[in-house]
C-alpha cells in the first residue's frame, strides 16, 4: 500500500554521496519500538552511465536514535555501470525493490532514513525511494487439503 507518509527520498537528482531529502528537508522515519519487516521501493528515472565508471549505492540506514549515533546498513543495493559493480550487465532504470527488517543482532533500530553513495566521472541519479511496511514475517499463507477416497 502507496503511503506519503514513508516517502525516504522524493525526486531529483543527486551528484553526490548523501542522504534522502523530501521537500529539501533531511528525512528521518521512526517506526516505533518493534520489529518490522518491509520493502524499500527504489525507482530509479536517470542515471549517469557515459563513462563506465559510475557507482550508485543506495542503503535503508537504520539508528538506534534519531540522531543516529548508532547506524547500521538494513538493505543495500549497488547500481551503476558493470565494470565498477558486481556482475555483467549495466543496471537499468526502473524499479528496485530491496526486502528489509529494522532488526540486526538482536537489536531494534526504530529509526530508518535513505543514504546514496556515488563515485566515478560525474555521476548522477535521479531516484524516489519509499517504504512499505508492516508485511507477513513468512508471507503467504498456503492451506494444504487432503482427500481420502475409499472405495
Amino acid at each position: 500500500m502507496f503511503d506519503y507518509d514513508y516517502i525516504l527520498k522524493d525526486s531529483g537528482a543527486v551528484t553526490s554521496s548523501g542522504y534522502g531529502t523530501v521537500d529539501s528537508e533531511a528525512q528521518v522515519l521512526n517506526l516505533g519500538e518493534g520489529l518490522i519487516r518491509g520493502n524499500v521501493h527504489i525507482e530509479v528515472g536517470a542515471m549517469k552511465m557515459n563513462n563506465n565508471n559510475q557507482l550508485y549505492q543506495i542503503h535503508l540506514m537504520g539508528g538506534d536514535d534519531s540522531d543516529f549515533t548508532n547506524q547500521v546498513a538494513l538493505a543495500s543495493i549497488e547500481l551503476g555501470c558493470r565494470e565498477v559493480i558486481e556482475g555483467t550487465k549495466d543496471s537499468k532504470l526502473g524499479r528496485y525493490i530491496l526486502p528489509f527488517e529494522n532488526e540486526q543482532n538482536g537489536v531494534i533500530y526504530p529509526y530508518v532514513r535513505v543514504r546514496h553513495t556515488i563515485g566515478g566521472t560525474s555521476p548522477s541519479i535521479n531516484y524516489v525511494a519509499r517504504l512499505e511496511k508492516d508485511l507477513p514475517v513468512l508471507g503467504r499463507t498456503t492451506q494444504i487439503t487432503t482427500t481420502t477416497t475409499t472405495t
